[in-house]
């Protein structure tokens, strides 16, 4: 029998009040396009959405490491080649001052160029990065993380170099005071650390291929996350739509009867 007690909330009213707080809640995924706003909800999805976020923040740093370490490589990159093509030169005037037919003069104005060739190395060494950072460190280089367990120096340190600023200072003076032999004897030498450079930029290489790969990987790991906690977290807003409108349908249901048992008398409750 229907309580005709007015300080005790009916079924009806309670009914409602249910019916009026899943259509807030279908309202407020609408709105905001979550499905999932507390713990509460759906606590293991919460919890894998919690997951999720924490992998997506660590890829997110990943990325952002990984694009400062491709700046250091490319720059690091190009100070190599740059350096390679100074030396071709230091080789090509070597060669031409060791013709008998040049002058002490004209192996004076050779030995001058090469002499700036040598400050030339020197400010690419001693340049920094675009953070600001001795490019070509002179102790350990930095190293990167850039995903799990896995770092990478960008660029070398300058021990990794052989010695060329003293020995473009040796080609010069040889060139001005040496013989035949003391200029072949540097010519060998400059070739054989010309090779070494050569075997350091292939190295970089390597390090630039390394950094657009873990990059690549990392972007797919960030697209698969995002459509997994979508899955997980998002509203499937046809669906929410739907749901609501027959939640609205019940209401309307639930406050005609109210309605009805309201205006009934007690007389007609109890018949």
């Amino acid at each position: 029998m229907q309580s005709v007690n007015r300080l005790r909330p009916s079924n009806d009213i309670n009914l409602q009040g249910e019916l009026s707080r899943l259509i807030a809640d279908r309202q407020q995924q609408i709105a905001t396009g979550k499905r999932i706003d507390k713990p509460s909800e759906d606590p293991a999805a919460w919890s894998q959405i919690s997951n999720i976020a924490k992998s997506q923040a660590n890829i997110g740093a990943w990325l952002r490491n990984i694009d400062r370490a491709q700046s250091i490589a490319n720059q690091a990159e190009d100070a190599i080649t740059q350096i390679s093509t100074q030396l071709t030169r230091v080789n090509e005037l070597l060669v031409q001052a060791s013709s008998g037919t040049v002058s002490s003069e004209s192996r004076n104005i050779i030995a001058l160029e090469i002499e700036h060739i040598g400050a030339t190395l020197s400010d690419i060494f001693s340049k920094d990065d675009s953070y600001g950072e001795r490019l070509f460190p002179d102790n350990t280089p930095l190293s990167i993380p850039i995903d799990n367990d896995i770092s990478v120096a960008a660029a070398p340190a300058i021990s990794q170099f052989p010695d060329l600023v003293a020995t473009v200072a040796n080609i010069a003076s040889t060139i001005r005071t040496g013989d035949e032999s003391q200029r072949a004897a540097m010519l060998t030498v400059l070739r054989a650390q010309s090779d070494d450079l050569a075997s350091l930029l292939g190295q970089q290489g390597v390090t630039g291929k390394q950094l657009d790969d873990v990059q690549a990987q990392l972007q797919n790991r960030q697209i698969d996350f995002a459509e997994y906690r979508s899955a997980l977290e998002d509203t499937d807003l046809t669906q929410a739509i739907a749901d609501m409108q027959k939640l609205l349908v019940n209401l309307e249901a639930a406050q005609a009867t109210f309605a009805r048992i309201e205006q009934s008398s007690l007389f007609d409750l109890l018949r």
